[in-house]
């Protein structure tokens, strides 16, 4: 839809102006592919341009009249760091990290100019490239019917479900599809519109971009792909050009709040049952206590959520409850962490996650180590939302913040660009403490229903030393 040559033309009439530009793609491998194939072509062929080319010429770097024009690519922290600039491109945005569009973001620190544009495939409602759109004046392509002067805009009409009726797209007597207004179905000119914007008091231009409105993109074969298509999100993310997630790969807050009950929050152990407890480490330390169900050995009790400052506070959470067992995040605080999983040998277990592993999780007992793939060990505690094995206390703002916390993962397929070879993996789409903190709650659940030996000796003995005072 030639965004990516409107962004290259914007970045090198800011270098034509003596400002720097840094252009960010997602990989090296990406900077150098777009260096060869687009850049250069567009260079050699604008004898304007060829004649503002100064002595640096490199995939990396050009020197545009008396600026710059860095492409790097946003894997390599090394490369966000060397340079200022006045302007930043950011392409394919989503795939790119929300901390490495921090980090580049510091490189206009100095510039009185300070000019971002960010241009991407939606992917995640809320993540990336819809998160920016969403805080901008927002702008659709409208187009103005010819017969009633209605004013459609393609996308905003198109249905957000698959095999929803599709009102905009209709057949012509001989076979062919044609774009339709919405009101009296007379054919819509996709040159008579103009951009439209929702909320045109937002000092940020955000323009949606959708196929639908494309020239080259026949309405026909549109309807079609929509009718037939097996991979729904690929769909409207590449071709209606809106974000799409089905809840297989994301819970919502509402399917988490669904699981309250009446029951009070508590504030240390009640009652029969093993306590488990799951930390999350960072800033602040967020906590997720379990219990068993005593009548459903698959189910567990959300019992106490809290959000502590220091290790000591945790020192006092673990007495109050007499947690059977821990999983606390091993980093990045490892040396802490260690400390607090020596205090209670035994019971606490670091987790590390391990992309290669596949299957149950690994106990190193003697290390306190637990070891398990990120996806998997996150599938399994989105599971208990699910199916309902999860059950929590009444509804009050901490458990609001929780379900929002677990609303923030999402799984997102991703493709290796060299080996075509597929998987998914979660993104964090927002704050997602108590997610993490639950995860790590749910895999000592899972140890549990493992029923590991060893473990298990260590909570009839730890009973046993309670019981003797």
């Amino acid at each position: 839809m030639g965004g990516t040559v409107w962004a290259l033309l914007r970045s090198l009439h800011t270098c034509l102006s003596g400002l720097s530009v840094m252009y960010f793609f997602p990989t090296r491998t990406d900077v150098l592919d777009f260096s060869k194939s687009r850049v250069a072509p567009l260079l050699a062929d604008n004898t304007f341009l060829a004649r503002s080319m100064r002595d640096t010429d490199t995939a990396g770097l050009k020197r545009v009249g008396d600026a710059h024009l860095y492409f790097r690519g946003m894997q390599s922290t090394v490369g966000m760091k060397s340079v200022p600039a006045d302007m930043l491109v950011f392409d394919e945005l989503d795939e790119a990290t929300p901390e490495a569009k921090t980090l580049a973001r510091e490189r206009l620190s100095h510039s009185d100019f300070k000019r971002i544009i960010e241009l991407s495939n939606p992917s995640l409602p809320d993540y990336g490239i819809d998160e920016a759109y969403r805080q901008s004046d927002q702008r659709h392509w409208t187009i103005k019917c010819p017969a009633c002067g209605t004013w459609t805009a393609l996308e905003k009409e198109f249905p957000v479900k698959l095999g929803q009726e599709v009102r905009i797209l209709l057949p012509r007597p001989d076979g062919t599809f044609y774009r339709a207004c919405l009101k009296c179905g007379v054919a819509i000119d996709v040159d008579r519109g103009e951009w439209v914007a929702d909320f045109p008091d937002r000092s940020i231009h955000g323009y949606r971009i959708s196929q639908l409105f494309s020239r080259k993109i026949d309405p026909g074969d549109f309807l079609k792909e929509y009718r037939t298509t097996r991979f729904p999100d690929r769909f409207y993310n590449l071709k209606v050009g809106v974000p799409w997630v089905d809840l297989e790969r994301r819970v919502d807050t509402a399917s988490v709040l669904a699981l309250c009950t009446d029951t009070p929050m508590l504030d240390k152990a009640e009652g029969e049952g093993d306590y488990l407890m799951g930390v999350d480490t960072g800033k602040d330390l967020h906590v997720v206590v379990l219990r068993e169900d005593p009548d459903d050995p698959d189910r567990e009790h959300l019992v106490h959520l809290a959000v502590c400052q220091d290790f000591a506070e945790l020192d006092g959470i673990m007495e109050r409850f007499k947690v059977t067992c821990c999983v606390i995040d091993g980093l990045p605080e490892t040396h802490a962490t260690r400390d607090f999983a020596g205090r209670h040998r035994g019971i606490v277990f670091m987790s590390f996650f391990v992309e290669s592993q596949r299957g149950s999780l690994r106990w190193a007992t003697h290390d306190q180590i637990v070891q398990g793939n990120r996806t998997e060990v996150l599938d399994a505690s989105r599971a208990a939302v699910r199916q309902k094995r999860l059950v929590l206390p009444r509804r009050v703002p901490i458990v609001e913040l929780f379900a929002q916390h677990m609303a923030a993962d999402a799984k997102v397929l991703e493709e290796d660009d060299e080996t075509g070879t597929k998987k998914y993996r979660y993104v964090r789409t927002g704050e997602d403490h108590f997610s993490l903190a639950f995860t790590y709650a749910w895999m000592a659940a899972s140890d549990r229903r493992g029923g590991r030996a060893w473990i298990t000796y260590m909570r009839r003995r730890l009973k046993r030393m309670q019981a003797a005072g």
